[in-house]
């Protein structure tokens, strides 16, 4: 992919994207609400244009943005909610390098779709690798309808800004669900990101979960963001949202229980697992965790370790092996830093055994204030052996892991940090 911007470029704002990090209120559907609202009524919003962050509360913006919030957060669901019983397609896809026999490339990033100069750039940085396949861990900003889908995913122009499409793998592409796109209900994910998607199999993607096999390893992409919708208003208001049916649990669907049971089988045919989710299963930054789909999944992970990469925190984490609850034991590894502005934020739950994280807190945003480190994570399946390597925005090689698997399902685990600088940060002991 070309290194060169394209001609006439006008992206989208970082700095307004940045209030998704604002604690409690931060990661709901009024925030998204009052994000596209803002983007809309303030045409001035594109890089490198400077964007006061306190101008989209102005009391001239008020009521339209309370219509436009009313308006998205009584969207219902996408339904039926699409799975693969009676499709003739199992989910399962056999996973093959473009340069036959040779190791097999994937390339991945979190919370990517903002349509920002810095999500055409790690989409650049993550083509230039050359991957046989690319998957997005969910996310499409602010509430993932149509016109947000055709510029911050698939690279339809139609608007003001100039329009970023994801990067495609030499074989496939998948992308998973996150909480924004049903912040919109869903329907342009369902209908029009997933049948553009290749699987590698002359099948386009079908549903939200799936699973990828090699000989040795197997993939397993699940579905947390469906049901991470709470309540409209009720599930946005801190305390309230505890409430059971009130604030979202991130429930995997019972049609995706029943595919791992009935199809998958991964107790009855136990490989080392790579899970993938949108959602965390803990965390060592933030209260907000998930432990429901780790229950559900019990069942299924309770004699195995692991390794699990999620988004939703807009950063990079890397955790030692740990269970919160005695559920699941999981290599933890956080991949939101794809297109959001980083969170700037230090370890607050000593318990989590956080192994790694990238401290930066310097790159520049439009309105002049800093954040975190965009990047995206390369991984190589080389027989028995998965290799890590995260990258961030500069194509900069921060560490490198790899984990030995057995075909019992065990892990064996090693790391190195590349001798260039920045390094990641490991916190003391």
């Amino acid at each position: 992919m070309a290194d060169t911007l394209p001609g006439k470029t006008r992206f989208k704002s970082n700095s307004l994207a940045k209030s998704s990090n604002v604690p409690i209120f931060g990661r709901t559907r009024a925030m998204a609400g009052l994000q596209k609202q803002a983007a809309r009524m303030i045409p001035q919003l594109a890089t490198p244009t400077n964007f006061p962050k306190l101008r989209a509360f102005l009391s001239s913006y008020v009521w339209p943005w309370v219509c436009n919030y009313l308006k998205t957060a009584f969207h219902g669901k996408y339904k039926r909610y699409p799975a693969y019983a009676g499709t003739g397609d199992s989910g399962i896809y056999r996973l093959a390098s473009a340069t036959s026999g040779g190791p097999i490339k994937l390339s991945l990033a979190g919370d990517w779709g903002t349509g920002t100069e810095e999500s055409w750039q790690i989409a650049q940085a993550m083509g230039d690798g050359e991957p046989d396949y690319t998957i997005h861990l969910g996310d499409v900003y602010y509430v993932g309808d149509l016109p947000e889908v055709n510029e911050n995913f698939l690279g339809i122009p139609g608007g003001q800004y100039t329009p970023v499409q994801w990067p495609t793998g030499a074989v496939g592409e998948f992308a998973m669900i996150g909480n924004h796109e049903m912040y919109g209900g869903g329907e342009p994910y369902f209908t029009r990101i997933l049948p553009t998607l290749r699987t590698g199999t002359g099948q386009r993607q079908k549903a939200s979960f799936f699973a990828l096999e090699t000989d040795h390893w197997r993939i397993i992409a699940l579905d947390t963001g469906y049901n991470s919708v709470g309540l409209p208003i009720l599930g946005s208001i801190p305390g309230i949202k505890k409430i059971p049916f009130v604030g979202a649990n991130c429930r995997i669907p019972d049609e995706v229980i029943d595919w791992l049971r009935n199809t998958v089988k991964p107790r009855q045919n136990p490989k080392p697992t790579l899970l993938l989710s949108h959602h965390q299963y803990y965390s060592a930054f933030q209260e907000e965790t998930f432990g429901l789909p780790a229950k559900q999944l019990s069942e299924f992970f309770t004699e195995q370790n692991i390794v699990w990469i999620w988004g939703h925190e807009h950063r990079l984490a890397i955790y030692d092996l740990y269970s919160p609850d005695g559920r699941i034991h999981a290599y933890g590894r956080c991949l939101g830093h794809g297109g959001m502005p980083v969170e700037d934020a230090k370890p607050a739950n000593g318990k989590v055994p956080l192994a790694f994280w990238d401290p930066r807190n310097d790159y520049p945003l439009d309105d002049h204030s800093t954040a975190g480190w965009n990047g995206y994570v390369n991984v190589l399946l080389d027989g028995p052996k998965m290799t890590l390597e995260y990258l961030d925005i500069k194509k900069t090689s921060l560490f490198v892991e790899s984990f030995a698997g057995s075909s019992d399902g065990s892990l064996a685990y090693s790391y190195q940090q590349p001798a260039t600088r920045p390094r990641l940060e490991r916190p003391n002991p």
